[in-house]
């Protein structure tokens, strides 16, 4: 499922946002913030994609402008 707005679009994840993801989750400002480690490699990135962020109802936040992921967000009951 795909969900959109004037500025964004969320989708499920991709291999292909691995790199873009770690660009963000390697910072140590940003992980820890939110409950997790900073991410060490595009490799443990495409993993986290894999093991996490392919749960049902999580979503990355794609910013329109450059059609790059700039989050996630978890629709969860």
């Amino acid at each position: 499922m795909e969900l959109e707005t004037a500025r964004l679009l969320l989708r499920p994840w991709k291999d292909e946002d691995a790199e873009e993801l770690y660009r963000y989750a390697k910072d140590p400002r940003v992980g820890p913030a939110a409950g997790w480690p900073p991410h060490t490699s595009v490799e443990n990135s495409m993993e986290i994609i894999h093991e996490v962020l392919s749960d049902p109802e999580t979503y990355a936040v794609i910013l329109k402008e450059t059609g790059k992921p700039v989050g996630s967000a978890g629709i969860h009951t």
